[in-house]
Protein backbone atom coordinates (compact mmCIF):
# COMPACT_ATOMS: atom_id res chain seq x y z
CA UNK A 1 0.00 0.00 0.00
CA UNK A 2 1.47 3.65 -0.67
CA UNK A 3 1.41 6.35 1.52
CA UNK A 4 -1.46 8.71 2.45
CA UNK A 5 -1.38 11.26 -0.79
CA UNK A 6 -3.34 14.36 -0.13
CA UNK A 7 -4.24 16.95 -2.88
CA UNK A 8 -5.91 20.47 -2.17
CA UNK A 9 -8.33 21.61 -5.12
CA UNK A 10 -8.62 24.99 -3.77
CA UNK A 11 -10.91 26.32 -6.56
CA UNK A 12 -13.36 23.84 -5.89
CA UNK A 13 -12.39 23.77 -2.31
CA UNK A 14 -12.21 20.07 -1.69
CA UNK A 15 -9.43 18.40 0.14
CA UNK A 16 -8.57 14.70 -1.61
CA UNK A 17 -6.76 12.33 0.42
CA UNK A 18 -5.67 9.01 -1.05
CA UNK A 19 -4.12 5.36 -0.80
CA UNK A 20 -3.09 3.07 -3.55
CA UNK A 21 -3.02 -0.84 -3.36
CA UNK A 22 -1.59 -3.70 -5.94
CA UNK A 23 -4.19 -5.64 -7.57
CA UNK A 24 -3.98 -9.18 -6.79
CA UNK A 25 -1.59 -10.91 -8.86
CA UNK A 26 -4.09 -13.60 -10.20
CA UNK A 27 -7.82 -14.44 -11.10
CA UNK A 28 -10.27 -12.19 -13.30
CA UNK A 29 -10.72 -8.64 -13.73
CA UNK A 30 -13.91 -8.98 -11.51
CA UNK A 31 -12.60 -10.91 -8.81
CA UNK A 32 -9.84 -8.52 -8.36
CA UNK A 33 -12.65 -5.98 -7.58
CA UNK A 34 -14.24 -7.78 -5.27
CA UNK A 35 -11.10 -8.72 -3.28
CA UNK A 36 -10.87 -4.95 -3.05
CA UNK A 37 -14.92 -5.03 -1.52
CA UNK A 38 -14.70 -7.07 0.54
CA UNK A 39 -11.33 -4.96 2.74
CA UNK A 40 -13.73 -1.52 2.05
CA UNK A 41 -17.10 -3.66 3.29
CA UNK A 42 -17.62 -0.80 6.80
CA UNK A 43 -16.46 2.33 4.30
CA UNK A 44 -18.70 5.03 2.67
CA UNK A 45 -20.50 4.94 -0.22
CA UNK A 46 -18.90 8.43 -1.53
CA UNK A 47 -15.44 7.11 -1.70
CA UNK A 48 -14.06 7.16 -5.21
CA UNK A 49 -12.54 3.67 -6.73
CA UNK A 50 -10.25 3.90 -9.73
CA UNK A 51 -8.89 0.76 -11.18
CA UNK A 52 -5.62 1.05 -13.46
CA UNK A 53 -5.24 -1.82 -15.92
CA UNK A 54 -1.85 -3.23 -17.46
CA UNK A 55 -0.85 -1.52 -20.55
CA UNK A 56 -3.63 0.94 -20.82
CA UNK A 57 -3.87 5.04 -20.10
CA UNK A 58 -5.78 6.13 -16.99
CA UNK A 59 -7.78 3.99 -14.82
CA UNK A 60 -11.84 3.80 -14.48
CA UNK A 61 -13.40 5.58 -11.80
CA UNK A 62 -16.53 4.90 -9.97
CA UNK A 63 -17.74 5.92 -6.68
CA UNK A 64 -17.59 2.85 -4.34
CA UNK A 65 -22.04 2.63 -4.15
CA UNK A 66 -22.06 1.94 -7.77
CA UNK A 67 -19.10 -0.47 -7.82
CA UNK A 68 -20.83 -2.41 -5.19
CA UNK A 69 -24.26 -2.60 -7.28
CA UNK A 70 -22.13 -4.07 -9.71
CA UNK A 71 -18.26 -4.95 -9.94
CA UNK A 72 -18.09 -4.61 -13.56
CA UNK A 73 -18.36 -1.08 -13.64
CA UNK A 74 -14.58 -0.54 -12.65
CA UNK A 75 -13.22 -2.94 -15.27
CA UNK A 76 -12.95 -1.43 -18.99
CA UNK A 77 -11.12 -4.23 -21.35
CA UNK A 78 -12.05 -7.71 -19.81
CA UNK A 79 -8.96 -8.80 -21.46
CA UNK A 80 -7.12 -6.74 -19.10
CA UNK A 81 -5.42 -7.72 -15.70
CA UNK A 82 -6.16 -5.01 -13.16
CA UNK A 83 -2.91 -3.65 -11.53
CA UNK A 84 -3.84 -1.53 -8.96
CA UNK A 85 -6.57 0.88 -6.96
CA UNK A 86 -6.74 4.03 -5.63
CA UNK A 87 -9.50 4.66 -3.34
CA UNK A 88 -10.10 8.52 -2.32
CA UNK A 89 -11.86 10.50 0.26
CA UNK A 90 -12.92 13.55 -0.89
CA UNK A 91 -14.12 16.34 1.81
CA UNK A 92 -14.89 20.11 1.93
CA UNK A 93 -12.26 22.33 2.47
CA UNK A 94 -12.27 24.87 5.43
CA UNK A 95 -12.36 28.75 4.01
CA UNK A 96 -11.33 30.70 6.80
CA UNK A 97 -7.24 31.63 6.64
CA UNK A 98 -7.43 31.59 10.42
CA UNK A 99 -7.10 27.99 13.12
CA UNK A 100 -10.65 26.78 14.50
CA UNK A 101 -13.67 24.76 13.44
CA UNK A 102 -13.82 25.88 9.91
CA UNK A 103 -10.03 26.56 9.04
CA UNK A 104 -7.96 25.45 5.87
CA UNK A 105 -5.15 23.49 8.21
CA UNK A 106 -8.41 21.55 10.89
CA UNK A 107 -10.04 20.80 7.38
CA UNK A 108 -6.73 18.84 6.16
CA UNK A 109 -5.91 17.33 9.43
CA UNK A 110 -9.70 16.61 9.94
CA UNK A 111 -9.90 14.59 6.58
CA UNK A 112 -6.64 12.96 6.55
CA UNK A 113 -7.44 11.17 10.12
CA UNK A 114 -10.96 10.37 8.52
CA UNK A 115 -9.39 8.51 5.26
CA UNK A 116 -6.76 6.72 7.73
CA UNK A 117 -9.89 5.56 9.91
CA UNK A 118 -12.03 4.68 6.76
CA UNK A 119 -9.27 3.29 4.57
CA UNK A 120 -6.52 3.33 5.51
CA UNK A 121 -5.94 1.04 8.34
CA UNK A 122 -8.47 -1.32 6.49
CA UNK A 123 -6.71 -1.72 2.98
CA UNK A 124 -3.80 -4.58 2.82
CA UNK A 125 -1.86 -5.73 0.22
CA UNK A 126 -2.45 -8.39 -1.62
CA UNK A 127 -0.28 -11.57 -0.52
CA UNK A 128 -0.36 -15.51 -2.42
CA UNK A 129 -1.60 -17.79 0.02
CA UNK A 130 0.74 -20.02 0.81
CA UNK A 131 1.44 -23.40 -0.53
CA UNK A 132 -1.23 -26.03 0.93
CA UNK A 133 1.00 -29.36 2.28
CA UNK A 134 -0.35 -32.99 1.16
CA UNK A 135 -1.46 -35.52 3.60
CA UNK A 136 1.24 -38.76 3.58
CA UNK A 137 -1.73 -40.48 1.54
CA UNK A 138 -2.07 -37.67 -0.84
CA UNK A 139 1.65 -38.21 -2.12
CA UNK A 140 2.14 -40.52 -4.85
CA UNK A 141 5.76 -42.46 -4.77
CA UNK A 142 7.12 -42.88 -8.24
CA UNK A 143 8.46 -46.66 -8.34
CA UNK A 144 11.25 -45.86 -10.61
CA UNK A 145 13.29 -43.81 -8.89
CA UNK A 146 15.15 -45.59 -6.10
CA UNK A 147 13.46 -45.10 -2.79
CA UNK A 148 17.13 -45.06 -1.25
CA UNK A 149 19.73 -42.14 -1.52
CA UNK A 150 23.10 -43.51 -2.32
CA UNK A 151 25.85 -42.22 0.04
CA UNK A 152 28.13 -39.41 -0.73
CA UNK A 153 30.96 -40.76 1.11
CA UNK A 154 34.11 -42.39 -0.37
CA UNK A 155 34.12 -45.99 -0.55
CA UNK A 156 37.12 -48.72 -1.62
CA UNK A 157 35.24 -48.92 -5.11
CA UNK A 158 35.74 -45.19 -5.85
CA UNK A 159 38.88 -43.85 -7.70
CA UNK A 160 42.14 -43.19 -5.61
CA UNK A 161 42.20 -39.29 -4.67
CA UNK A 162 44.35 -37.34 -7.21
CA UNK A 163 47.65 -36.55 -5.84
CA UNK A 164 47.51 -39.09 -3.01
CA UNK A 165 50.17 -41.73 -3.18
CA UNK A 166 49.21 -45.07 -3.14
CA UNK A 167 51.09 -47.80 -1.62
CA UNK A 168 52.84 -49.65 -4.54
CA UNK A 169 54.56 -46.17 -5.55
CA UNK A 170 56.52 -45.91 -2.07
Amino acid sequence: MSPLTIAVDIRAAQIMCSFTTHAPGEGRPTTRVNWLLRQLKDAPDTLRIEAFAARQRGGTAELLGTVRENPAVLVADPSKEIKSFTITYLSKMGGARLAGRSGFIDSVIDSMFATYDVVGQRLKDWSAAPPRLRKPDEVVVDQTVPSEIPSAALSSQDDEAPGSLSGAQV
